[in-house]
């Protein structure tokens, strides 16, 4: 029997060894993957079509995964993304949300945070983003700590190439259409850079070192240098 062709997948930044086979990922299996796949399994139960379906396990063990048709992107640093983009973006994070708030697969906490909703994460098409993949990182949580973290991803950071004030009008657009409210804004410059911090303590937990002078710490040290301006700015906008 002629063996399928494997295509690697190279958009993520930590999980290797990911291929296309025909329209199926095929991904190691690990840990974590036990609460991914009753977390993927529960998206399918509930209607949830913005995510990979769980299809089984293959002949090396690897897990079987629908494959999310679009474009990929492989870099998001310079953040510069157009509010219909950012848009898409928040509601696909609320709809994800919503779909695991007050679940049992949420485990007594508010949702399930994916963990990882970078650009690199989701699939694109006609130029927005439309569905989400890699739940590797995934974990019951709060809604305002996946916010946070979505927002350093896709909008705020060290190699931003548009002016602060633009990606905070963004930040708001993208708060906004998610439906955080206004109240719980405050410190949220603050809480940016403490799940920054926690994120990089992870990687440091497991064996992925992030020496001081690092992007990772880079992008902390900007993040705590701006974290004044956008609290600021969304203070302000709050009030107003």
């Amino acid at each position: 029997m002629e063996q399928a062709l494997e295509i690697p997948l190279t958009g993520g930044r930590i999980t290797k060894g990911v291929v296309r086979v025909g329209d199926t990922v095929r991904r190691p299996v690990g840990p974590h993957s036990p609460f991914v796949h009753r977390l993927l399994n529960h998206l399918e139960d509930v209607g949830f079509d913005a995510a990979p379906r769980l299809l089984g396990t293959d002949g090396k063990g690897r897990e079987i995964l629908s494959f999310q048709h679009g474009e990929n992107r492989t870099d998001f640093r310079a953040r510069n993304w157009s509010p219909a983009q950012i848009t898409a973006a928040a509601q696909l994070l609320r709809r994800l949300h919503d779909a695991t708030a007050g679940t049992a697969v949420a485990d007594g906490e508010e949702t399930v945070c994916h963990n990882d909703f970078s650009p690199l994460n989701v699939a694109f098409v006609e130029g927005l983003p439309v569905s989400a993949f890699d739940f590797d990182q995934a974990a019951p949580g709060s809604r305002a700590r996946d916010l946070a973290y979505a927002a350093w991803l896709w909008l705020l950071g060290a190699d931003i190439v548009r002016p602060l004030d633009r990606q905070l009008a963004l930040l708001r657009t993208f708060l906004d259409v998610y439906g955080f409210a206004d109240e719980s804004r405050r410190g949220f410059g603050g809480r940016i850079v403490a799940r920054v911090e926690a994120e990089r303590d992870m990687h440091d937990r497991a064996g992925r070192i992030t020496s001081p002078g690092s992007w990772l710490h880079l992008e902390i040290a900007w993040l705590s240098e701006h974290a004044n301006a956008i609290d600021r700015y969304l203070e302000a906008v709050s009030d107003g």
